[in-house]
């Protein structure tokens, strides 16, 4: 237990050495997500099976990107810390949330276009006050139980609003270069029992806002 939380404040430091010499794009995102008993494996391509407690969060992000590659792949990277509020919906009471993560990210055009869309994949490290009751859930259909601590990942589909010309002239002189809407996947696990007894974890998935400055 000691070791593990050791490994977990150094990840942390980690994570965010960046942040402390923020010099580069910053980023804020905004999103409402809602607990899904769908898979990883089909969640990251939309399918949405809602849970029976129904419970949500909304949630902010601060990201800063600290480099245009990725061992000289065009993926522009970012280090990213998070708050958010969970609505427990009356099953126990509501909680609040941290994380800290590393992400990575992809311009990709979309084909027979000139539109763009900016992938998102995160990784790094969850901390709730209380354990969500739709993961409390997951983990008693195995006779196990979760941790405050967990391994954290985040997709996100974005669409930069920049790109159409109505919009344009909104992101021109202004402290905001870019805003744009998204379909965000918000994912805590144990990673196969690293962080608790057993293999299990929870999906949230919803929409987001992300303004860049």
């Amino acid at each position: 237990m000691y070791r593990r939380s050791f490994a977990a404040i150094a990840l942390t430091a980690a994570l965010l050495s960046p942040l402390a010499h923020a010099e580069g794009e910053k980023s804020l995102r905004v999103h409402w997500n809602k607990s899904s008993e769908t898979d990883l494996a089909t969640v990251v391509i939309g399918d949405y099976q809602e849970s029976p407690e129904s419970n949500y969060l909304i949630g902010a992000s601060y990201g800063y990107q600290y480099s245009d590659t990725l061992f000289t792949l065009p993926l522009e990277m970012t280090a990213n810390v998070g708050v958010q509020w969970f609505d427990e919906r009356g099953y126990q009471e509501n909680g609040y949330g941290l994380t800290t993560f590393i992400k990575a990210h992809y311009r990709w055009e979309l084909p027979w276009t000139d539109k763009q869309v900016r992938l998102g994949l995160g990784e790094g490290l969850s901390y709730v006050s209380r354990i969500p009751m739709s993961e409390v859930r997951d983990f008693a259909t195995k006779d196990a139980e979760s941790a405050k601590l967990m391994n954290y990942l985040e997709w996100t589909v974005d669409l930069p609003l920049s790109q159409f010309q109505p919009l344009h002239g909104m992101f021109q002189g202004g402290a905001i270069k870019e805003a744009s809407v998204g379909f965000l996947v918000w994912h805590r696990s144990s990673v196969f029992g690293l962080f608790s007894e057993t293999k299990g974890g929870v999906n949230f998935m919803g929409f987001s806002l992300e303004a860049r400055f």
